[in-house]
């Protein structure tokens, strides 16, 4: 396999995994009878109204996180540059709302919530390795 056929095969397995997770979240949300993302956005968004404080905002950012999942999915396994730039971008947040880059970790049952962080640590470094081996070899072909 060439360089360029790993380097969009790396972007289509990532984008998979993202769609995975958003499948994930819509199984689920069908399974509860709930509508997916819209029902969880505003139990959020109303626990956050009647608990108080200022947490709205990270309601919202978390929202956006989950659309973006979305399209990074889409555009990786379509092979678009975009997404990879965007996959990196999300990698703080997805640390911060313990959003998985490698999905199947929410299906693991029972795990000990250390080992989950480690894991959750460590395929984001993975992502974020793997991405910029994509971008570098994308920026080496282009001055060839």
């Amino acid at each position: 396999m060439s360089s360029i056929g790993r380097r969009q095969c790396l972007l289509r397995v990532w984008g998979a995994l993202d769609i995975i997770y958003v499948l994930i979240l819509v199984a689920g949300s069908v399974s509860r009878g709930m509508v997916p993302f819209l029902s969880d956005f505003n139990a959020a968004l109303e626990n956050v109204r009647r608990w108080g404080g200022d947490f709205e905002f990270f309601v919202w950012v978390g929202g956006a996180l989950q659309i973006s999942v979305l399209a990074t999915g889409i555009l990786l396994c379509c092979g678009k540059k975009l997404g990879a730039y965007l996959a990196l971008a999300q990698i703080p947040f997805r640390l911060f709302f313990l959003i998985p880059s490698v999905s199947v970790i929410l299906l693991l049952p029972t795990i000990n919530p250390w080992l989950w962080s480690g894991l959750l640590i460590a395929s984001e470094l993975a992502k974020a390795y793997s991405l910029w081996w994509y971008w570098k070899g994308r920026r080496a072909a282009s001055f060839a």
